[in-house]
This record gives structure tokens, sequence and C-alpha cells, in this order.
């Protein structure tokens, strides 16, 4: 904010003349004048655009606006250099004038001028005067402070002298951690469950405050660790140079130990990289595993970490074998239970009911709260999540499309994939012919969150990317749910085509239309959590129940 909005914080009701007084009391108002925007300049993160004194300054001028009766300064001027400690301790001493004052200091020229000084040790008070009968006892702690404070100050200007040629190097290699820091930090960010970013204190703003601070500080340290390293590894190197130079065999001896400890951690080093190796060698043959397709869900409860009182699953018992196509429809409520032969599934429903929470359990967004999650009789948890997420084919309602070509949206997250194999999905997705009439073809960038396409052209390049990747697991969720009559046709022909493409693989769709769902092998649906029906399309019609009567208030819309 501006400085004439940091001085107001000392008094809210403070008008511009008493906050320009007060900034003339701190000897603030001269500097701040000949700023651009004067008074509305704005001072920037922790008054990073502002020198150390003008920052104390300015302070001082908030502590005075509002006239106080003491004023407390507790090492005011500690933190800044020569200058800018005479400059604000002309200030303070104006500022002290009439008013009772306590002053905290480590500079001891600061207090010369007070009524009265006490020197604290341990809590209590050891000396007491003014600065005068102070200095006049021999052997006192005062004098001997003062003694030593002016025997030191020509050591201190020379360090400063030291400090300003090594600054640029320093403040260069700082901010080039902070940069490190700040992506590898993101990185890792990108990398957490999506459970992680469901937390209150894990707020898009609380994490960009986190990544600003926490490598800023890391940058502050960054000069005395770095030339403690620096200073280490300079005196081991030429230690050893010395030492060579002098007597080779002892130094040879000396070092055997260090040659020692560097053979273990290069073979440690190397171990590790191996193992990496194999593991990655598998995760890249997991596509290859002849992997069913079966899922279960066992006595799955499940509850969103920041809604600990609602319950989204409980004791959700659900078998599909391989090749099936399963409807849910939803009626608003919690439990689930449902027991699936062979044939196709398919949930649908009213919001809130769990159905998209099942796919988020799939894809492992979260984990569940008690029961266990199979796939092909193993625990999910136990499998590779990027291995477990790579079975899977999700396409949603609002299909997800970066500032990229077509061509690059369709392979995002994979390699070597083949112009052929691109177009063979184009062709499936029913899009390979919208695609060929485009001036520049599969090299158009589709703009942000696909803007430059309709509905159904960004959902058919969504499925063509699904149908790329060769899924197991196609899961639908809401897919043709936000189109028109016409999009959602063409929409739905292709879904239809990926989910009989392969026999082998199975279906899980998540619908509200209930058109969509007419063709399935099963369809259950849910009523307060529970399954009240459950069959193919037919049999729930002749059955007229919850089902039936559903349709018909849908056909009577």
């Amino acid at each position: 904010m501006s400085i004439y909005e940091n001085i107001r914080f000392g008094k809210v009701n403070a008008t511009r003349e008493e906050i320009e007084q007060a900034a003339r009391e701190s000897n603030a108002h001269h500097f701040i004048m000949q700023l651009p925007n004067k008074y509305e300049t704005l001072v920037g993160e922790r008054g990073i655009q502002l020198s150390g004194g003008e920052k104390q300054r300015i302070a001082l001028a908030r502590a005075l606006v509002k006239q106080p009766t003491f004023l407390l300064l507790d090492e005011a001027t500690s933190a800044l250099d020569n200058i800018s400690d005479k400059i604000v301790q002309d200030a303070l001493d104006r500022a002290c004038k009439g008013r009772t004052t306590i002053v905290i200091a480590h500079r001891l020229s600061t207090i010369q001028n007070t009524n009265q000084i006490y020197v604290l040790d341990n809590g209590s008070v050891i000396e007491q005067g003014t600065h005068e009968t102070l200095m006049a006892e021999e052997g006192g702690k005062y004098q001997s402070m003062v003694k030593r404070q002016q025997m030191e100050r020509f050591d201190d200007d020379k360090d400063d002298m030291m400090s300003m040629e090594n600054y640029t190097s320093f403040a260069i290699s700082g901010s080039k951690l902070t940069q490190r820091i700040r992506s590898k930090a993101f990185a890792c960010l990108l990398r957490q469950e999506i459970a992680y970013f469901d937390r209150p204190e894990n707020s898009s703003g609380a994490i960009c405050a986190r990544l600003s601070s926490d490598a800023s500080a890391i940058q502050e340290m960054a000069g005395t660790r770095l030339g403690a390293i620096c200073e280490a590894l300079s005196m081991t190197f030429f230690g050893l140079l010395l030492g060579f130079l002098i007597n080779w065999q002892l130094t040879m001896i000396a070092f055997c130990p260090l040659s020692i400890l560097a053979a273990v951690t290069y073979g440690e080093m190397q171990v590790r990289l191996w193992m990496n190796q194999q593991s990655n060698q598998i995760v890249e043959q997991a596509s290859t595993i002849d992997f069913r397709g079966e899922i279960k869900f066992d006595q799955v409860k499940f509850i969103y970490p920041i809604r600990s009182t609602s319950i989204i699953l409980n004791k959700l018992q659900l078998n599909i074998r391989s090749g099936q196509r399963v409807a849910l429809i939803g009626m608003l409520e919690l439990n689930v239970s449902v027991e699936c032969s062979l044939g196709n599934i398919i949930r649908t429903g009213t919001s809130g009911c769990g159905k998209t929470t099942v796919i988020q359990l799939l894809e492992r967004f979260y984990n569940v709260t008690q029961g266990q999650l199979f796939l092909d009789g193993i625990d999910i948890r136990q499998l590779n999540l990027q291995w477990v997420r790579s079975q899977f084919g999700l396409v949603s309602q609002e299909p997800i499309l970066f500032d990229l070509t077509i061509a690059e949206n369709r392979t995002y997250g994979l390699e070597n994939v083949s112009i052929e194999d691109i177009i063979s999905a184009a062709k499936r997705a029913n899009i390979h012919q919208f695609i060929e009439q485009l001036p520049q073809g599969y090299e158009t960038r589709v703009g942000l969150k696909g803007s430059f396409l309709s509905g159904g052209e960004k959902q058919r390049i969504a499925i063509a990317r699904v149908l790329i990747r060769r899924p197991k697991v196609l899961l639908l969720d809401e897919a043709t749910s936000a189109m028109n009559s016409h999009n959602e046709q063409l929409v739905q022909e292709v879904l239809e085509q990926a989910q009989t493409e392969d026999s082998s693989r199975t279906s899980l769709i998540i619908a509200h239309r209930l058109s969509t769902i007419r063709s399935c092998d099963l369809i259950c649906v849910l009523d307060g959590g529970h399954i009240v029906e459950s069959g193919t399309h037919t049999e729930l019609i002749q059955r007229r129940g919850v089902y039936y009567k559903m349709l018909a208030q849908n056909n009577s819309k």
C-alpha cells in the first residue's frame, strides 16, 4: 500500500495535515515529497521499495501521528548504516521532546543525552545514572561497554567495506537460488494429491504466499551459508594440496578414510541410479501387462477431508467384471450398495449421491476412508499411481483443453506418438473431417481452454485423446450433459463406438439424461444412498418403479 496509508495505520481518522505533520516530525516529509507519487507512492511488500532509514522514519511517523504520551523505542536504529542512523536519530531526538520515552538500545551513542540510563544484567539493574555519572565510575559495566564500542568502530567499517565487495556476487547467487527453490517447490505442489488442495490452509493465496516467503527466507541466509560452504571446501582443497607438497606419503595415509568414504558414497549413488532405472522400466512396461479391468468396491466408506460430517459412500459394495458396462441413477443421498453381474454398468442421477466420487476414487484423486478398492484383485493403494491412471480414460462434462495445437492436445502426456495414430483416433472420434477443413489442420491452435472450438468439437477432441491411449476402463462423467441436441447426438455416437470397439473394455458411465443409458446391460437406481432398483432398461420399465417414474417425468418435459 502507499506511504500515506501506512502512516494512517497509527490513527485511522487522521487528516492529511496530521499525517504530513507527523512525517515532518520524523524527518520523512522531505524525501517523500521527492518521490514521483509523493505520499501515494507504493512501498512494496515489506517496504522493499524503500531503504532501511526511510522505512524507519515512516514507522516513526506512524507512531507520532496519534500524538502518544509515551514513546517506546526498541532498537530503532540497530539495523541502519551510519548515515541512516544519524538521520533517524535526529528525528527520534525531536520526537522525544515533551514525551516520556523508554529507549532500548545496543548502540550506546544513541542514549548519551537521556535523563536516566539503566544497565541490566540477567534481569536485574546493576547500574543506573546519567551518561556522565556512569562514565565516571572506573571499572563499571557501562564504561567498559562504551570503550569497547569505540574500539570496534573501525573494525565495523572494515567489515562493511568487505561486505560491499562481495555484495553483487552473493546477491546474484541468492536470486538464482530463490528462483530454483520456487520452481522446485511449485513442481512438488503439483504432485500433491487433490485432497491437499481442499484444505483451507492450502488455498491459492496461501500457497502463493508460501512460495514467496519461504524462498525469500532461504535467500536471506544464502550468503552466510554459501560463504561457510565455500570456506570449508577451499580449506579442504588447499590443505590437501599443501600436504601433498610437504609430505605426500603421510597425506595419502590421512586421505585414505576420505577416499573410502567417497567410494562408498559413489557406489551408493550408482545403486540408487540403477534401482531408479529398473523402477522406470517397470512403469514403462506396465501398460503391456494383461490388465483385465476388473473393479471391486469392498465395503468402501468415503468422507471428504473438508466435510468430515458428510458420509458420501457408506459400505459401498460394487463388483465390475471385465467388459461390463454399468449405469447408476442417483437420488441425492449417501448410502450405496450394489452387486453387478456381467453386463454394462452406468451411474446416473442427481448431484450429491456419490457418483462422481466413485470416479475420483478410481483415479486415486482421493483414497478410501474405510474398506478396500481392488483392481484385478489388488488393492489400488499398492499399485503405482502413474500406472493406475494410465489404465483409465476419463471423459468429463467439461473437456479440458490447453492453448496448444489440436495434435498437441491429442498427445498431451504421451511421447513418440505418430501422426497416423493421431489421425486414427480422430477418425474414431468423428472429428477428423472437421479438422481437415481447418486452414492449418492438426496444427490449429484451440485457444485458451479450447475457446476457438464449440462444445461438441472440444468434447470429440477430448474423446480422441482418450482413445489414443487405448484405456482398459472408460469413465464417462456427464459427457454430454452440457450440449445441445445436435452435439449430444454426435458425441453419443462416438461414445457408444468407443465402448463397443473393444469387447474387453470396461465402461463406467455417469449421466443425468436417461436417454443415453438405454443400451446399458445394467442400470442401478440410487435413492437415499441405496440401490432401490437394478436391471436392464426393459426390465426396469416393466417394473414401473422409480426408474419408470423418472423416465416418464423426463419424457413429459
